[in-house]
């Protein structure tokens, strides 16, 4: 007998993991269809009564525009969703990706001849297991387009971000969270065989909690599933790693670029102090070519977004973005 992904009889899947939160919600069965509608009368606070699915490929107007492969993407009484499950902030830049996504479904189901009056609400949903958006404790975030004095524009776009580490420290009280934290602390809890008495409370709770961790238990009989995760987790493993090399690549490619314009004293504190602030103490005395090639350097090693590039070396990011 061929040895199981699955670690023990009764284990569930993670969903987290990217491929089983998808699995989850759109598995060819009414109970995960009945749990993605419930999912999203919770998240948008509105009863949802037909939910179908789309294609998860959008494409551009362009052959050359870029493409928007999304999680979930469904159509809700006569609205447009995309649902996201994000484990990492690549380059800082998830804010940019989500506002690219919901302007893309807007434009994608806007047909030619509609009126402006006409135009459908699009939501872009993204569970994220990272911290966005540090100035505020709360872990459920509504954004639209609005003015400094809060006043919002047309409300058709609209970005929902449901933050999973502030899930994470919340107590596991019932009573002191909200729907939406529960939804939250069942993503973070439902694999967790220590937690399986806190989930059944949460199931006695929230009807569509029950209905997900129902078809997390069926989808969990399925050793491709367990397949599926598996390759998911490593996949995420070798790229933290990649990653880790590359900031540790520009951080040498900096201290050698330092060293070479002669400032040896700052980019020496740079061994020690990590890549950003090792480079700020070199190229402070560095000419402006100096800074460029440091730039360059930076921008091929992906290990920091555009505007901490421009934040370190001093260069705009008009400049920098030149050197792309």
């Amino acid at each position: 007998m061929s040895k199981s992904f699955r670690p023990y009889p009764t284990a569930l899947l993670n969903p987290c993991a990217d491929p089983t939160f998808k699995i989850l919600f759109t598995s060819s069965n009414d109970l995960s269809q009945a749990a993605l509608t419930e999912f999203l009368c919770d998240i948008l606070g509105k009863s949802v009564t037909e939910v179908t699915l789309q294609p998860n490929e959008l494409s551009g107007e362009a052959y050359d525009d870029k493409q928007s492969e999304f999680d979930i993407n469904c159509k809700i009484d006569g609205e447009y969703a995309n649902i996201e499950i994000q484990g990492q902030n690549q380059y800082l830049a998830y804010g940019r990706r989500a506002e690219y996504h919901v302007a893309h479904l807007l434009n994608h189901y806007t047909p030619k001849g509609m009126e402006w009056d006409e135009l459908p609400n699009v939501y872009q949903i993204s569970v994220l297991n990272f911290i966005f958006d540090k100035e505020t404790k709360s872990a459920f975030n509504l954004y639209q387009f609005q003015n400094d004095e809060h006043r919002k524009v047309g409300e058709c776009m609209n970005i929902i971000f449901l933050e999973l580490p502030k899930i994470a420290d919340l107590p596991d009280d019932i009573e002191k969270l909200t729907t939406v934290e529960m939804w939250g602390k069942f993503f973070l809890y439902a694999h967790q065989k220590e937690k399986h008495e806190f989930i059944s409370a949460l199931c006695d709770n929230v009807r569509g909690i029950k209905m997900a961790n129902d078809v997390l238990s069926y989808i969990s009989e399925d050793e491709a599933n367990w397949i599926r995760e598996t390759r998911y987790w490593t996949h995420v493993s070798d790229t933290l790693s990649a990653r880790k090399s590359a900031i540790k690549t520009g951080h040498e490619e900096g201290f050698k670029q330092g060293h070479e314009q002669g400032f040896e004293q700052g980019m020496a504190e740079g061994r020690n102090q990590g890549i950003q602030k090792g480079i700020q103490q070199g190229i402070q005395q560095g000419t402006n070519s100096a800074k460029k090639e440091i730039a360059k350097k930076l921008l091929e090693s992906g290990a920091i977004s555009v505007q901490q590039i421009s934040e370190t070396t001093g260069l705009s990011i008009e400049e920098i973005e030149t050197l792309q």
